[in-house]
């Protein structure tokens, strides 16, 4: 039995009416107005405009002059992108390009042709660079484009670092500045970034905004900077008021310390500063080998677990595994990614990487390195990763790999000038220094160099106070810092050095809790964290590894303990996420 009603819709009726709504354009067919833009006139009709525009339906429908006119002038609109936007509106198409886009948008928000504007915000959010986004940021927000406005928002956000030195980021109205130094999902490294941006901003204009000062620096979380770091700016700055200015934030700073230290001393919960969301915040302790206290030295066994340590709620909780079990290995943060490479497990040495996604928490298979290799010096330096000498099968080597992640393949790029083991390696300021080890003879270094990725050169500096073997190391606060060890005279090393780089010198800070070797050690947000280790060796059992974990405050010079690791470690890696 058929339907009483049946309701017919063509599939190309909306086209075919578009197609002939241009075509009655095209041919002057009634018209009913002439739009003047500049120098040139458009000639429509008045209900087909008003039938797409709550601009026009205003102008046509309403009770203003432009009812009864037959020429009406439209001001502020170029008249080339008037043209685009009469085509959009009869025939349902719009060319948006990079040129034409933002003037696009601003005549489509005036004439209220909200699908144009719509169609310029996912062009614009398509194409977010760290030179645009503050202006499509401020563009957005004029014309009250949510979408949009969000998504320059999100980019900024995650481009800070980058950002915040491009040239319209020092151009930003204030109030906008404050907004986006409040926000908790800034990606940073410390809150120093947020700190020296604030003041290149104020710098770039100094007669008008040093009366800012107090109000820009009000979103920074002094608590989280190094004195030292702030003491520099305040130094090298020639302006007598701004340097009064923040030498006053510094005494606020101060006592604000100060008084977290009193209420930690007798035993208060102190109010915690705590680091942005979006901020590096979390260590992540991956593989090594775990040997029992009073074990033998067969009693070793490799690891493939990683825990992370969450410096929020100070806590330890379990990643997945990796696919493989290693020891000696290097770890990498690339694009987000962490990258696991070489190590050894029962004296077979590999050249795999193992790759952990944070988003997904899931490990996949990277690209294997040339050689096969463990106890190098490994670090990530300007998107790439650098893999230097270590053992590579029986011998050690003398060659570095570069791992590009853009195409995913490994290069050689050099040679060191003095093949070890057991040493470190890490990247700052462009240059990738390594420091201790062991030699071809087995012999404990005390062997400093740095290397230009660029140029391929290497360079020696000062030695190490101590030989060193099993080093950990990290950068704080522009100096390295070079971490317990061992060596054949003194054994297991609790000592600590610190070296400047501006004179080329090394001091010796005070000692660890704990003499540990194999150590693995990172620093975040101003802290220097050391985890794990073996211990000494007594005549007759083989060094335990080591659960603990210390970290030191270079404003106060004292190491702290803080919270075990679920697994006692050795000769892991660690990287900060």
């Amino acid at each position: 039995m058929s339907a009483d009603t049946v309701t017919f819709s063509p599939v190309h009726y909306g086209s075919t009416l578009l197609a002939s709504l241009s075509d009655l354009l095209t041919e002057g067919v009634f018209t009913d107005v002439t739009l003047v833009v500049e120098c040139s006139e458009f000639k429509a009709h008045r209900i087909i405009l008003s039938a797409c525009s709550r601009y026009f339906r205003a102008m046509f429908v309403g009770q203003l002059s432009e009812v009864s006119k037959e020429e009406v002038g439209i001001h502020g609109v170029r008249s080339e992108i008037f043209r685009e936007i009469l085509r959009f509106i009869y025939t349902g198409t719009v060319d948006i390009t990079a040129e034409n886009c933002v003037d696009l948008l601003e005549a489509a928000d005036m004439l209220e042709v909200s699908d144009v504007v719509e169609g310029c915000s996912d062009f614009l959010k398509q194409n977010l660079t760290d030179d645009n986004c503050i202006g499509i940021y401020l563009l957005a927000d004029a014309h009250g484009c949510i979408p949009l406005k969000t998504a320059a928002e999100t980019y900024i956000h995650s481009h800070f670092v980058k950002v915040c030195h491009c040239k319209e980021f020092k151009r930003l109205p204030k109030d906008v500045l404050i907004h986006l130094l409040h926000s908790e999902h800034l990606h940073i490294d410390t809150e120093f970034q947020v700190f020296a941006s604030a003041m290149d901003w104020i710098m770039h204009d100094l007669a008008m905004r040093r009366k800012c000062v107090f109000e820009v620096m009000s979103p920074i979380r002094f608590p989280l900077i190094s004195q030292s770091q702030i003491d520099k700016h305040i130094d090298d700055c020639q302006d007598l008021s701004l340097k009064i200015a923040l030498k006053k934030l510094v005494q606020d700073f101060q006592l604000s310390r100060k008084l977290c230290l009193e209420l930690k001393l007798n035993k208060l919960k102190p109010y915690v500063m705590h680091p942005r969301k979006s901020a590096r915040k979390s260590l992540i302790v991956i593989g090594g080998y775990s040997r029992p206290k009073d074990g033998r030295w067969c009693d070793s066994r490799t690891l493939k677990t990683v825990e992370m340590f969450d410096l929020f709620s100070q806590q330890w909780k379990s990643l997945p595994s990796m696919h493989y079990a290693r020891s000696g290995h290097g770890v990498a943060e690339l694009n987000g990614q962490i990258y696991v490479i070489g190590g050894e497990n029962n004296s077979l040495i590999y050249d795999s990487t193992d790759c952990y996604d944070p988003v997904t928490n899931e490990w996949y298979e990277g690209p294997p390195m040339i050689l096969p290799r463990t106890g190098m010096g490994v670090c990530s330096l300007n998107g790439c990763m650098y893999a230097l000498g270590g053992w590579v099968g029986s011998e050690i080597g003398d060659t570095v790999e570069k791992f590009d992640p853009s195409i995913n393949q490994w290069q050689g790029v050099g040679r060191v000038i003095t093949p070890r083991f057991s040493m470190t390696a890490l990247a700052y300021e462009g240059l990738i220094y390594t420091l201790g080890g062991m030699n071809d003879m087995g012999i404990e270094l005390k062997t400093v160099e740095s290397y230009n990725p660029v140029t391929h050169e290497w360079s020696k500096l000062a030695s190490l106070s101590n030989c060193r073997a099993y080093i950990g190391a990290a950068v704080l606060d522009g100096h390295i810092y070079a971490v317990g060890g061992r060596n054949d005279h003194d054994g297991t090393l609790a000592t600590v050095e610190k070296y400047s780089i501006e004179q080329n010198c090394w001091e010796e800070i005070q000692p660890m809790s704990v003499p540990r070797a194999g150590a693995s050690v990172c620093a975040i947000n101003g802290i220097l964290y050391v985890v794990g280790g073996r211990s000494s060796s007594s005549e007759f059992t083989a060094p335990a590894t080591l659960s603990s974990v210390e970290c030191y405050d270079p404003q106060t010079g004292t190491w702290l303990d803080i919270c075990d690791m679920p697994t006692s470690r050795c000769e892991g890696a660690v990287v900060v996420v």
